[in-house]
């Protein structure tokens, strides 16, 4: 990011020099800005993007669409359900999808759909949660495809939190010539090793482990070879 630039100008900047036909651009709520929308749309792409406070008119807009949807026994809506069960967690998604949705604020570019999003967790030990999330999209898709979009969109926002949590990744302030890219590469192919290093530990404890025990770096450095057929 330049010197002295902001971080939301800055990647509509970015998005403006590139060809996005055909693309669909996913973005947690920083994203969520009329003008970034605008420019997506003007370079040929699509998007999904996340609706919270920051944007509050336009979120009790969509609650509106979702609550009149409601009173009609969400007549004409899609709703996609998954549920997924792993070290003693279980998690239920519920997207529920309107098409062509009315109310909505002026400005907001090529709306196609609007979605609600509801994440019931269970984690052994621990009280439930429930977790409710907005979603504006040019796309008309059913609720599967939109959830898919959604989904492969918060992956990419887990690994920045490991790569924060486990390698301090936003502490770095490394800037000299192309010294920033190349460490951010570094890291990248780092954590990759250490998630194939199989299942046991946390990220932080496998690169712990990695740097006391030469014989599990040598393991983790398997990783990067192919396994023999």
């Amino acid at each position: 990011m330049p010197e002295g630039g902001h971080e939301i100008t800055t990647f509509r900047d970015v998005l403006a020099t590139l060809d996005l036909t055909g693309a669909v651009v996913t973005l947690d709520a920083a994203g969520c800005q009329t003008e970034t929308l605008e420019v997506i749309r003007a370079r040929g792409g699509e998007y999904v993007v996340c609706v919270k406070g920051n944007q509050p008119t336009l979120r009790d807009a969509i609650a509106g669409v979702f609550d009149r949807a409601g009173e009609a026994e969400f007549a004409g809506c899609d709703g996609h359900t998954s549920v997924t069960d792993a070290h003693g967690r279980h998690e239920e998604r519920n997207v529920t999808v309107v098409h062509d949705p009315d109310g909505l604020p002026a400005g907001w570019a090529g709306v196609g759909s609007v979605a609600l999003v509801c994440r019931d967790r269970q984690v052994t030990g621990k009280p439930n949660e429930s977790i409710a999330h907005y979603y504006l999209s040019s796309l008309r898709v059913g609720a599967a495809e939109l959830a898919d979009y959604i989904r492969r969109h918060w992956h990419i926002e887990a690994m920045h939190w490991v790569l924060d949590v486990a390698f301090r990744e936003d502490e770095s302030r490394t800037e000299a010539g192309h010294a920033g890219a190349n460490l951010g590469m570094i890291r990248r192919v780092a954590l990759s090793l250490l998630k194939r290093a199989g299942k046991k530990g946390s990220i932080h404890t496998r690169r712990l482990r990695a740097a006391w025990d030469d014989q599990y770096l040598v393991q983790v450095l398997q990783g990067l070879f192919p396994h023999n057929a």
